[in-house]
């Protein structure tokens, strides 16, 4: 079936719904990549949060891009020693200027991870165990203003 330029193909082969096992990868909680969209996910609300506070409405950001990167550490029975602190890197876009009034979105990212970080590992130290490093660069003007339309 072909509509102005799209092309419909029908699956060959059996659907998961149809096989006797699917095999499913999941991520624990501590796994970088979980680590990572819950860290980007409060900085969003955060975000957001001091938004609404400000204007009465969300601005623009983008803060989805997390990466968690492993430290070292010399494990041993019953404890151990972190050689080298895990580093969070988050970058992305933010509405960082409201009406000439500075928002150091750089800081609330930090600031939030290490919360996030402390909740969520118990076991580890953010001010020790985990290096934080926020490169949220200034959003759009031109989104900023798409933002700001009703």
């Amino acid at each position: 079936m072909t509509l102005q330029n799209i092309h419909i193909n029908h699956a060959r082969q059996v659907t998961p719904d149809r096989l006797p096992v699917e095999v499913v990868e999941r991520k624990g909680i501590g796994h970088p990549d979980s680590l990572s969209d819950g860290i980007a996910e409060s900085i969003s609300r955060t975000l957001s949060r001091q938004y609404m506070k400000l204007t009465g409405h969300i601005l623009h950001h983008n803060t989805d891009q997390v990466e968690v990167v492993g430290g070292a550490a010399k494990p041993v029975f019953g404890g151990g020693k972190l050689t080298r602190p895990i580093l969070v890197f988050i970058s992305g876009r933010a509405t960082d200027m409201i009406e000439g009034e500075e928002i150091d979105v750089t800081d609330i990212a930090s600031k939030v991870s290490q919360e996030y970080l402390a909740e969520t590992l118990p076991n580890l130290d953010p001010s020790k165990h985990i290096k934080t490093e926020s490169r949220i660069g200034r959003g759009s003007v031109e989104l900023t203003e798409l933002f700001k339309r009703k």
